[in-house]
């Protein structure tokens, strides 16, 4: 994970910090030593920073990334992704080859059932625990309908 602002150009525009710049460069060098994922988040730890949020804010960072060298190592996002939607559409757009879910997972342990539900995609795991999500009835005509469409 590297941070690729530190979000401080604007409130304190004549003291040093990190730039997406500088988090491209960087980017270049940890390809250049093997790492193959690289997580694009952004700065979150001084009380002078002007963040601009939105759903998936910091895409565009990672965008930077990704057109960069995202030939070399696969490139991810976070920040305020909170529906599948929004998730699909920066994989779809190119901005990265990764979402990842942070703090909503913390707020919605179910995310994954609601982002496959809101993308029309099927959820498997160990029975015991989608009986849960759809209960036992519902998983065997679950299993009986993708059986028969194969």
């Amino acid at each position: 994970r590297i941070s690729a602002t530190d979000w401080l150009e604007e409130s304190l525009p004549d003291e040093p910090s990190w730039t997406p710049q500088d988090t491209v460069q960087l980017a270049g060098l940890l390809a250049d030593h093997g790492v193959d994922l690289l997580d694009v988040s952004s700065g979150g730890a001084h009380p002078a920073q002007k963040i601009h949020g939105g759903p998936a804010y910091q895409a565009p960072f990672a965008e930077l990334v990704k057109k960069a060298h995202g030939d070399r190592l696969l490139v991810s996002t976070v920040g305020l992704i909170t529906d599948g939607r929004t998730a699909q559409g920066v994989l779809d757009k190119g901005m990265a080859d990764v979402v990842f879910i942070g703090r909503h997972f913390q707020k919605n342990p179910g995310t994954v059932w609601q982002f496959a539900e809101e993308l029309g995609v099927d959820v498997t795991v160990a029975h015991q625990i989608e009986w849960g999500f759809l209960g036992r009835g519902n998983v065997a005509r679950k299993r009986r309908d993708h059986t028969a469409k194969m």
